[in-house]
């Protein structure tokens, strides 16, 4: 009895040795996402940003394009214009284009999300993580279902955008500092492709094309203004850039007239606009010339104010752009870092 007692005190000890030793990789492992969740941008895009007079806290807008397998960073210059910092190879996503629709389908979503403080996931077992929110009000609104919806490392994906290591560490960080810096969340934007005409063409017969009308209004309005799109909800839809205020409530009725607002207005520019027709709520907004069932000049620059009903968006025809809506002026077409 006394050797079999040996024997069992023996391999009791060696289980708990393993244990121990277990727990130490676990916690090793965790300390390692720590110490990378907090590093910061590396020296050569931080130097690249202040060439731009780009401050590393600026905010941060994210678009990611599931063909391509390319995820962008954009941040904000001193002129409220945005300038395409880096661009960065998806490892992985799931399934095929078009939005997610149900829990296990192993698709990742399209559509409109944000980024949270709470979504920063810095103990990731996919080495660093942020959840982009998905499903949103308007997924739930729509039954879609699924949740814990991740950029991270590992290259690994189910349904997520699995970067590299070494890239999610710098999205991480990006991301990190302007919400650290006090922007309460972060916009990123998931396309099925870049929404140009050709591939809009190629892809027509695709079964998801409806769901992609917001998405190529939002790809064409950041072309032309270089400022992340401001996207409402009503109807069970999406409203991109609405001159006629929108809230986030999808359930909510569309207002009975929906305008198009593109780049803001100075506030002296505002007031006039208000008082020319008050329909326009103090939003200073100023209209790409567009085509809809009727419209209104404005007496500022002759701009074209376009209204469609609440159940229809109008459609938009960009103009030649001004002389401050240079290249320049807009931001850079080019990334400021290669990757």
């Amino acid at each position: 009895m006394r050797w079999r007692w040996h024997l069992t005190k023996q391999a009791l000890l060696l289980a708990a040795m393993v244990v121990v030793a277990g727990s130490a990789a676990m916690q090793s492992h965790a300390r390692a996402d720590e110490v990378a969740a907090e590093k910061p941008l590396p020296s050569a895009i931080e130097a690249a940003l202040i060439m731009k007079e780009i401050v590393p806290e600026a905010p941060v807008y994210i678009r990611v394009f599931k063909e391509e397998s390319e995820l962008e960073v954009w941040k904000a210059r001193p002129n409220g214009r945005y300038a395409l910092v880096k661009t960065f190879p998806v490892c992985n996503w799931g399934g095929t284009l078009g939005p997610k629709r149900v829990m296990g389908d192993s698709m990742s979503p399209e559509g409109f999300y944000r980024v949270t403080p709470e979504g920063l996931k810095p103990d990731s077992k996919y080495h660093l993580a942020f959840n982009i929110g998905y499903p949103n009000a308007l997924d739930r609104a729509l039954g879609r279902t699924g949740n814990y919806i991740m950029v991270h490392g590992d290259c690994r994906s189910v349904g997520c955008f699995a970067m590299s290591d070494k890239y999610i560490e710098e999205i991480y960080a990006f991301v990190r500092d302007a919400l650290n810096a006090g922007e309460p969340s972060i916009p990123i934007h998931v396309f099925p492709f870049r929404m140009t005409a050709e591939n809009m063409k190629r892809h027509a017969g695709n079964e998801a094309r409806d769901t992609w009308k917001p998405l190529r209004e939002a790809f064409d309005d950041f072309a032309r203004t270089r400022e992340p799109p401001k996207i409402g909800m009503c109807g069970k839809r999406y409203v991109v850039n609405a001159l006629t205020p929108v809230g986030n409530d999808p359930y909510a009725d569309c207002p009975a007239v929906i305008g198009k607002r593109i780049a803001p207005l100075s506030p002296r520019s505002s007031k006039r606009l208000v008082k020319a027709d008050p329909r326009l709520e103090a939003q200073g907004p100023k209209l790409k010339s567009a085509e809809a069932s009727f419209g209104w000049t404005s007496p500022i620059s002759g701009a074209m104010f376009a209204w469609g009903t609440g159940g229809n968006t109008p459609s938009t025809r960009p103009g030649k752009p001004s002389q401050n809506e240079s290249d320049a002026a807009l931001g850079a077409l080019q990334p400021i870092v290669k990757r």
